[in-house]
């Protein structure tokens, strides 16, 4: 089976926001993290959704999943960490599904995923085992320790990690529970766990649109992303 597990446990402190996280800001007509989810619910390979959020914000998400018809989500509370919150969804994942399930693990705050990487993660999971999303960077890279450039980077070795990023469920669930064992609580994302635990992590070449709405800029190129989107639509039809 396919399972996305969807980190929706910010807080939008980045962006400065007083009211609602920026998961349920409105952008497009639709909340952020009904158009991320709208996405897995959509696509034919995925049999499951289970979605992280603050036990505050449960009965929101929840009225939200209800609204839009989201039939494959499950909701389960987030913790104090995104480490912690992406544990506690795998360990839901494993009392609903196999263990041998691919797992997507992806942030809600990443809406314009498209089918395509979608299938390619699943893909290269079952091929190579795991898998990370990256994008190729495009400008030019330098390192900098005292305000002067110190060394620049070729860039044709660089690439942005990005989501999803996908497991067999039993390998990154056990990587989880070793973090906690050792005393890591606060791991930067699923890749890096992995990585430390000796598992090889194939990369998936994913499209420059798949942003992560992080602060105020991010949510205005997201909305030209859905603007331009639609206009490829009517165009096309």
């Amino acid at each position: 089976m396919n399972i996305a597990v969807i980190f929706a446990g910010g807080v939008g402190s980045r962006m400065k926001l007083k009211s609602l996280p920026k998961q349920f800001l409105e952008v497009h007509g639709k909340p952020v993290i009904v158009h991320t989810l709208e996405r897995f619910e959509e696509h034919p390979d995925i049999d499951g959704i289970v979605v992280a959020i603050l036990p505050e914000y449960y009965e929101q998400l929840e009225k939200l999943v209800h609204r839009y018809d989201l039939t494959k989500v499950r909701i389960v509370n987030g913790g104090s960490t995104g480490q912690e919150s992406r544990h506690f969804a795998l360990r839901a994942v494993a009392e609903w599904y196999p263990a041998d399930s691919v797992v997507l693990v992806h942030d809600g705050v990443r809406p314009h995923i498209d089918a395509d990487l979608i299938s390619a993660n699943i893909a290269a999971v079952r091929e190579h085992g795991s898998a990370i999303t990256c994008t190729k960077v495009f400008e030019t890279i330098v390192v900098s320790a005292s305000g002067k450039v110190d060394d620049v980077i070729p860039r044709e070795l660089l690439y942005t990690a990005q989501a999803p990023q996908s497991f067999i469920l039993s390998e990154v669930l056990a990587a989880y529970d070793q973090a906690v064992a050792d005393g890591e609580n606060d791991s930067i994302d699923s890749c890096s766990l992995m990585r430390h635990y000796g598992h090889a992590v194939h990369m998936v070449e994913g499209p420059r649109s798949n942003i992560k709405i992080t602060t105020a800029d991010d949510f205005y190129i997201s909305k030209s992303f859905f603007e331009l989107a639609e206009a490829r639509q009517l165009v096309e039809a």
